[in-house]
């Protein structure tokens, strides 16, 4: 009788314990949602990066630049030319805005940095560039003449353009500047070669 009463009380202590437990366990705090995490701000390129950027993007300058010249120059003249460098300038144009939103979230200087001779993002041709254009202009006054040379101009600059474009997409660190650059080479591949394929086509009606 004795033994039956100290197991009842025994039993009643134990869940007594457990529930007494269970009320005073400490609660765990959900772990914290990630999408409201802070978002990582971008790596800013190295500075090889940011050489290989503005090279590129220099190469790019002059298909804008040229293709702009030869639509203003054939503007009164061969309407199949001004569609032709229409086209080159809007398809540079569509890499080439996504590729100076890269350029400053990886914080390519807006000028060049003083110190480290670096930067800028590029919103001209370059002063070599300016020169072999204005070169043509004066040695070809000739309309005929001028088209030959400006589209002997174009394919090689488009040419060196894209070399440099492929180049700087197998040396890249950044997998962005890497994607990037790997797009503007095969467009400028796919360009210089319809510029030479015009090329060839208007020395033959010499």
């Amino acid at each position: 009788m004795k033994t039956s009463s100290l197991l009842a009380i025994g039993t009643a202590s134990l869940i007594f314990t457990v529930g007494a437990g269970a009320q005073n366990a400490p609660t765990t705090k959900p772990a914290a949602s990630s999408a409201t995490a802070a978002p990582t701000k971008p790596k800013p390129f190295a500075p090889a990066d940011t050489r290989i950027y503005i090279t590129i993007a220099e190469a790019m300058q002059f298909q804008l630049k040229a293709s702009e010249k030869l639509r203003g120059k054939m503007n009164d003249g061969d309407p199949e030319l001004v569609v032709f460098a229409a086209k080159i300038g809007r398809d540079v144009t569509e890499l080439y805005t996504p590729g100076v939103t890269l350029a400053q979230e990886r914080g390519v200087p807006g000028a060049v940095d003083k110190k480290t001779k670096t930067g800028t993002i590029p919103t001209d041709i370059t002063a070599a560039d300016k020169a072999a254009l204005a070169r043509v202009d004066s040695m070809n006054k000739d309309d005929k003449k001028w088209l030959v040379a400006y589209f002997d101009l174009f394919a090689k600059e488009s040419k060196k353009g894209a070399a440099e474009a492929d180049k700087g997409a197998k040396a890249a660190q950044d997998a962005d500047l890497k994607a990037w650059a790997e797009k503007v080479a095969a467009l400028l591949k796919t360009q210089t070669e319809e510029i030479e394929a015009k090329h060839k086509a208007l020395k033959s009606k010499k």
